[in-house]
C-alpha cells in the first residue's frame, strides 16, 4: 500500500482474529473513526487531566448531568487525576514532550510522553482502566496483572522508532492507574532477541499487505456490532449443522 504508515495499532489489530478485514481496510487504511466507547472516553479524559492534552490535542468531556453539574463519573477522575499527579512527582516523573507525533520511514507512532524518570530520559504510556487489580491478562487484553500474558506491541514499537530517529534505546514505561485507586509502574526491559522478533514482525506485515484483499469475517456476533455498514456483513446467525 503506497504511502501506508505502520502504527503499533494497526499491526497489532491486523493480526487479530476478532478484527474484520474490511474494518481494518476502513479504520486504518482509510482513516474511518468510530466514536469512543464510554470506558476509551474516560481513558482520555484521564490523559487531559494528568498529563495535559490527548492524542492529535482533541479535547474531551465527560458530559454532565441534567442539571449542568458533574456527575460521579467525573469527580471521580477528577480525584484520581489529582492523585496520579502527585504520584508523578513521587515517583520523579518528569513531562518533557506530551503526545508527539512521530513518523520515521514506514512508521508511524503516537506515544503519550516523552519523559525524565529520575533525570533520565524515557517513554511513557498512562493507562486508565476500570478492571480490578487482579484480572487476569489471559482473559482480558485490558488487564494488568500476570503480564506474562500481556501484548508489548505498543512498548517494541516506540522504543524502535526513537531508536531510528535518534540511535538510542530508551527505557519504556506504563503508569498504570485502576479506577478503584490501584497503581501500577512497569519497565518494559526488551533484549535484543525480542526486539529482533519486532523488526521480523514488521517485515512479515509488510510483506502480508502487498496482495491484500480485505475479506469479511462472516460472524454474526460482530457484524451486528460493527458501525461499517458494507455489503458484505452477516445479517442473521448462521446455521449450525451437527451429525449424531
Amino acid at each position: 500500500m503506497k504511502g501506508f504508515k505502520i502504527s503499533q495499532s494497526a499491526l497489532k489489530s491486523f493480526y487479530d482474529p476478532k478484527v474484520c478485514e474490511i474494518k481494518w481496510e476502513e479504520m486504518f487504511v482509510n482513516g474511518y473513526r468510530t466514536p469512543p466507547s464510554p470506558a476509551m472516553l474516560d481513558g482520555l479524559v484521564f490523559e487531559e487531566l494528568t498529563i495535559g492534552g490527548s492524542r492529535g490535542g482533541e479535547v474531551y468531556e465527560i458530559p454532565k448531568l441534567k442539571s449542568g453539574k458533574p456527575s460521579k463519573r467525573e469527580t471521580d477522575l477528577l480525584k484520581l487525576s489529582k492523585d496520579a499527579k502527585q504520584t508523578m512527582i513521587d515517583l520523579e516523573i518528569e513531562l518533557i514532550e506530551v503526545q508527539p507525533e512521530w513518523v520515521v520511514n514506514d512508521l508511524s507512532g503516537h506515544p503519550d510522553a516523552l519523559i525524565k524518570y529520575k533525570g533520565n530520559e524515557a517513554l511513557m504510556d498512562l493507562k486508565y482502566t476500570g478492571v480490578k487489580e487482579d484480572d487476569s491478562c489471559r482473559w482480558n487484553p485490558f488487564a494488568w496483572h500476570d503480564l506474562e500474558h500481556k501484548d508489548f506491541t505498543q512498548a517494541l514499537h516506540y522504543v524502535e522508532m526513537y531508536y531510528l530517529m535518534r540511535g538510542i534505546y530508551l527505557p519504556f514505561f506504563y503508569l498504570v492507574f485502576g479506577k478503584s485507586g490501584w497503581v501500577k509502574f512497569i519497565s518494559i526491559d526488551i533484549t535484543a532477541e525480542t526486539m529482533n522478533t519486532y523488526r521480523e514482525r514488521l517485515d512479515q506485515f509488510r510483506s502480508d499487505l502487498i496482495d491484500f484483499k480485505p475479506q469479511p469475517i462472516n460472524n454474526y456476533t460482530i457484524c451486528r456490532k460493527c458501525a461499517i455498514l458494507c455489503n458484505k456483513r452477516t445479517e442473521k446467525p448462521n446455521v449450525m449443522t451437527i451429525e449424531i
